[in-house]
């Protein structure tokens, strides 16, 4: 299949089978295939079918003897020269700039009027190319092939690209697999596109970056999918946030972060998480096959310890803490303990609540860890419980046994 894929803009394929010029006076011509002297009847063909493509404005391939400030010389055969100006070659380098060629590399002309300069004939790369741009880009689009371009500009609606000398219309919502939000930055890039659409009779073409984009990432995603483990750890740049998650792109799959697993406690998002950002995710689950439409769930807080384990340690069931009383409402208290820790009393577990006041001293039993707000749970009434069983408990206490001395003198006993 025909590409233009791996061609840079300055290098234009020429014919296989062509003659090259020599300057005059080197005493013959040679051709391409390096075959040595030819006759002077073969030299005069070619010269004859060189004038004859400049006479009816064809492409012809010339080679470059020498250069002025101002023009290209080339061979025109018949000892005559011809001048491409400098300025034709604006663009040809791979950031935009000038790029002329070398002498005795050969390049495609076209007459570009009558008129002569300086004693030379006029000459036109700049045509030339976007004329055999132009049937290699036909060529390559009846193949369904790809053409390498450079974006020469933005402009309302899209992008000006150029494709061997061709200005091709790239369209910015065909421009990338996502919004492109600041399109001056794609100016003087390289795109790799599909030709969309072309018409012939005003010799444009329409591309589609996107297209090519959203080929390599479905290979990208199947061969990424095949080597994805549940639970590697992966690096990648964050897509898009929003109120149900994150998704995170790793390496061409786009994985989906849950909100319960972008971080620890009550759903929402630390500071850090935006919008390009690169971040570390953990593998959650992926698809049993590629034709799945379930996501990849990638997780955030599993890469974080975890505040509740923590305060697990700290603070096991059944111990007693110490602290003070710093808010009562309808559902219970709220309490800090000595440390700082904060925790909380149930309605339940502390009745009646209008009882306690801001800052009074309180001991309580801990029962649990709430692991969305990372408070400590504790019940003042368990704290009495204990009190109360410990109380029974030493009065139901049967009496020590008498000793010799008591049992000798039973009236110190009374």
């Amino acid at each position: 299949m025909a590409t233009l894929e791996d061609r840079t803009e300055n290098q234009i394929p020429t014919p296989a089978a062509s003659v090259e010029l020599r300057p005059a006076g080197t005493g013959g011509i040679s051709d391409t295939a390096g075959e040595g002297e030819m006759s002077m009847e073969a030299l005069l063909a070619g010269q004859d079918e060189l004038q004859q493509k400049l006479s009816g404005k064809q492409v012809a391939w010339v080679k470059v003897i020498s250069m002025t400030k101002d023009y290209v010389l080339v061979d025109v055969g018949e000892k005559n020269e011809g001048a491409v100006p400098v300025s034709e070659f604006d663009d040809e380098g791979d950031r935009g700039e000038r790029k002329l060629p070398a002498v005795g590399q050969r390049i495609p002309v076209l007459r570009a009027g009558p008129g002569r300069r300086d004693g030379h004939t006029l000459l036109s790369y700049k045509r030339a190319r976007a004329e055999t741009g132009w049937v290699a880009a036909l060529k390559v689009f009846q193949e369904k092939g790809r053409v390498r371009g450079r974006v020469m500009a933005a402009i309302k609606g899209g992008y000006l690209v150029n494709v061997n000398g061709v200005t091709a219309f790239l369209p910015a919502s065909l421009a990338d697999l996502h919004p492109v939000r600041t399109p001056a930055r794609m100016v003087n890039t390289g795109v790799r596109c599909y030709i969309i659409e072309v018409n012939e009779a005003k010799r444009q073409l329409v591309l589609s970056r996107k297209a090519v984009l959203e080929e390599e990432a479905a290979k990208r995603r199947v061969q990424l999918m095949a080597e994805l483990r549940v639970g590697e750890v992966r690096i990648g740049r964050i897509l898009h946030v929003g109120a149900n998650g994150v998704t995170v792109d790793i390496g061409g799959v786009e994985g989906t972060v849950r909100m319960s697993d972008v971080s620890w406690g009550l759903p929402k998002l630390p500071s850090g998480v935006e919008r390009g950002f690169k971040v570390k995710v953990k593998v959650l689950s992926k698809p049993a096959d590629e034709k799945s439409a379930d996501p990849v769930l990638l997780g955030m807080k599993q890469l974080m310890p975890n505040p509740a384990d923590a305060l697990r340690r700290k603070f096991p069931p059944k111990t007693v803490v110490k602290g003070q009383v710093v808010e009562s409402s309808a559902t219970g208290l709220k309490l800090v303990l000595e440390g700082g820790t904060l925790a909380f009393c149930a309605a339940a577990d502390c009745d009646p609540v209008p009882g306690y006041k801001a800052g009074a001293p309180f001991s309580a039993v801990v029962l649990s860890v709430n692991t969305n707000t990372f408070e400590v749970l504790v019940s003042f009434n368990k704290f009495e419980e204990i009190k109360d069983r410990k109380r029974m408990a030493q009065y139901l206490k049967a009496p020590p046994p008498l000793t010799l001395g008591q049992l000798l003198s039973p009236e110190k006993n009374d």
